[in-house]
């Protein structure tokens, strides 16, 4: 007997291999992937700028990243002691505008060397809602704790983000032809938003990223949102707040998108990686003894043959400090 309804494992057209440079960008479910391709030693680099809800943003800050251009001097406030940014995540701040500024210039030049020769970005979308600032009458990404009569929220147009997402591919394909993109809705319901906003918006989501599959080859849509709805259709698989993915769900549709997504070469490796990172994890209760010395020297002989695979340098130290005749 079956208690829940899965869906059949896709077959892209495009695998990742383990030697491919992979960003993640948008809302948590990325910094969720991002952390599943870090810790199976995956070149990633993990939602740069955190968390990114609507569309819209995720599009400026790649825009920018891509043109080495930086947020305009009206999007900077001063909230809460510090220098905040409208159009980046809270976390960016600093003690005055141009400190803030050099924060923000690093992190768009990072991403724009990163993005030269990556053969991936993922990005999840969050919601189709979206903020815009009256006071200079431009969208935003975080509205930085400011009072909310500050701003005025509107449902962003389909047509309307469509229309950005396909100005932001070209940009894309022009910057780096080798690139592919994969789009996900985050199963992260927006209740501030209201339930019933919510599904318009999720709506709203999934409609651009079907249209943008179709029309764009080297897009492909992952259906993380319908694995959460449809195939995990329990709140055993919810926090505490009944909104965001347990560890064991982000597991789930982890294991999931590997099997859909990964080549061979990755499939291979991550099978013998995640032996040898139990075997990394294990803390034995005397570690001079011949017997942990052995294992200790099996270990670093399994890491020394990947290591021709991904960098494997930190975890070789690790272990040859713990071989005493070192």
């Amino acid at each position: 007997m079956k208690f829940n309804t899965p869906l059949l494992l896709s077959q892209p057209e495009h695998k990742i291999s383990i030697k491919d440079k992979i960003l993640t960008i948008g809302s948590c479910f990325s910094d969720s992937i991002g952390n599943k391709l870090i810790e199976n030693k995956f070149d990633t680099l993990a939602n740069p700028f955190c968390t990114i809800f609507d569309p819209l943003s995720i599009s400026r800050v790649l825009s920018y990243s891509l043109n080495n251009q930086s947020p305009s001097p009206q999007s900077y406030v001063f909230s809460q002691g510090v220098y905040k940014n409208l159009e980046v995540h809270s976390s960016f701040n600093g003690l005055s505008q141009n400190e803030l500024a050099l924060k923000i210039k690093a992190r768009l030049t990072s991403t724009h060397g990163f993005l030269t020769d990556a053969e991936w970005v993922i990005i999840t979308f969050g919601t189709a809602f979206v903020y815009q600032y009256n006071e200079s009458k431009t969208n935003i990404a975080n509205c930085q704790k400011l009072p909310s009569l500050d701003f005025t929220k509107y449902l962003a147009d389909k047509d309307k983000l469509q229309s950005d997402f396909e100005n932001l591919l070209d940009l894309l394909k022009k910057f780096n032809p080798a690139i592919k993109i994969v789009l996900t809705v985050s199963p992260v319901r927006h209740i501030a938003d209201g339930l019933e906003e919510n599904s318009i918006s999720k709506a709203i989501l999934r409609q651009l990223c079907n249209d943008l599959a179709v029309r764009n080859r080297d897009v492909t849509y992952y259906p993380a949102y319908e694995i959460m709805m449809d195939d995990l259709r329990d709140y055993r698989f919810y926090k505490e707040d009944m909104i965001h993915p347990t560890d064991q769900a982000i597991d789930y549709i982890w294991q999931h998108f590997s099997s859909s997504f990964m080549d061979k070469s990755a499939t291979e490796f991550m099978n013998k990686w995640s032996k040898i990172r139990r075997s990394l994890e294990h803390r034995p209760f005397n570690p001079t003894t011949e017997e942990h010395q052995t294992f200790l020297r099996n270990t670093l002989k399994e890491l020394e043959g990947l290591s021709n695979k991904v960098d494997l340098r930190k975890e070789i130290e690790q272990i040859n400090k713990q071989i005493t005749n070192n």
